[in-house]
């Protein structure tokens, strides 16, 4: 059987390699996606999309898509501390380039009209793989796969490595990682919050223990995110839901649920990988290139800003490019990631060492910060525009 050649293959059909795939549907160019997944995303990841962009996604056609299924906005960030007082709220910037509020919805939900999105513009999506192989040949990659009910070959041009944290195309090519894992992982505990109004915020408790997020879910509800003892992951499988109110009114005074029930732990790590800088054309995005600490919520806004540069670095070719004419738009698109990119990365994993505690080290230092934020609109504007994903 003759393989089907296409122009880009993307390996991984996640938030990362669906966005790539939405920024290049009026360009032309061939598109397949390959995945071992065949359900939904994981509910427990990224769902809030920053202001700034959220024009980006206009532009790709989905701001409807995302508010008919069910999308909601949010205003800024609450910051309290342990005795539950108000310490700072960091607003949402006004502007032209910048949308009047946070956008949300679950992860998957995203996911699933990003894919869709991208088979109605023509991309080729096969999912459920179990196995499949990289190879080249005659200046292209050749991915031969098995899926659950098909089995198939394709070459391409160009090779997208979408494939997540613990990526086999990275793996696979023997590239190099520059990895962070931190010390504490991530519960995530999901409930009907009391007394929430009708404008939502993201409100942070600066604990005796640990940093503790309530963040805003459709429908009125709330997603937890807190640091915990890896000794302690058992325990909080299993905790009763009498408990679990317990804990929470004790990190976060003034606060009550109607309901809650345990979620999801997961290891956060920060980890950025090296540049391909082998045979043939091959980029890495989403976490399989700059995976984040949850800390800023950057994660899925990273994924849509890279994309939309990547796309914008290959809007000059027509389909049937040849390895020759992609190479150098992927040096100058690299050398933009390094540039714009590398510096929020780093900025993240910072946050994310802050909030890396279950004794409260280093909240004296950042409500310090937060006070003097609170007191001079210059520190809490710089803030909120970093917040937004504005760039300072």
């Amino acid at each position: 059987m003759t393989a089907r050649h296409f122009d880009i293959a993307i390996i991984g059909s996640g938030i990362a390699g669906g966005a790539l795939a939405v920024a290049l549907k009026d360009s032309g160019l061939s598109v397949l996606l390959l995945d071992r997944r065949s359900g939904p995303l994981d509910t427990a990841r990224g769902d809030h999309i920053q202001p700034a962009m959220q024009s980006v996604l206009s532009r790709w056609g989905l701001m409807d898509q995302l508010l008919e299924a069910g999308a909601e906005r949010r205003a800024g960030t609450r910051w309290f501390d342990a005795e539950g007082a108000h310490i700072v709220t960091v607003p949402v910037p006004q502007g032209e380039d910048c949308a009047g509020a946070f956008l949300f919805l679950n992860h998957e939900k995203i996911g699933d009209i990003l894919l869709a999105t991208a088979e109605q513009a023509g991309a080729v999506n096969i999912a459920g793989l179990s196995d499949w192989s990289l190879t080249r040949a005659a200046g292209n990659w050749c991915v031969d796969w098995q899926a659950t009910e098909q089995s198939g070959s394709a070459t391409c041009t160009m090779l997208v490595a979408a494939d997540g944290t613990a990526s086999t195309v990275r793996s696979r090519l023997k590239m190099g990682l520059d990895r962070h894992r931190y010390q504490y992982p991530i519960a995530v505990l999901y409930g009907r919050q009391q007394g929430v109004s009708d404008e939502r915020t993201l409100d942070v408790y600066l604990a005796q223990e640990r940093m503790v997020s309530l963040i805003p879910r459709t429908g009125g509800r709330t997603k937890v995110g807190f640091p915990v003892s890896p000794e302690d992951i058992g325990f909080w499988k299993t905790e009763p839901e009498e408990s679990l109110h317990r804990r929470l009114t004790e990190w976060c005074p003034g606060v009550s649920f109607d309901s809650l029930t345990f979620g999801a732990i997961y290891p956060p790590v920060s980890q950025q990988s090296e540049p391909y800088r082998g045979e043939g054309a091959l980029v890495l995005i989403g976490d399989a290139r700059h995976a984040m600490h949850p800390a800023r919520s950057m994660g899925m806004n990273t994924c849509f800003r890279v994309a939309d540069q990547l796309a914008d670095s290959l809007r000059c070719l027509s389909s049937g490019f040849s390895e020759k004419e992609v190479l150098p738009l992927l040096s100058e698109f690299e050398a933009r990631f390094e540039q714009e990119l590398t510096p929020r990365l780093a900025e993240n994993h910072a946050a994310g060492l802050q909030m890396d505690t279950i004794t409260g080290g280093g909240f004296t230092a950042l409500k310090e910060q937060l006070q003097l934020a609170a007191a001079d609109e210059r520190i809490l504007g710089a803030m909120a525009s970093k917040a937004a994903g504005l760039a300072v």
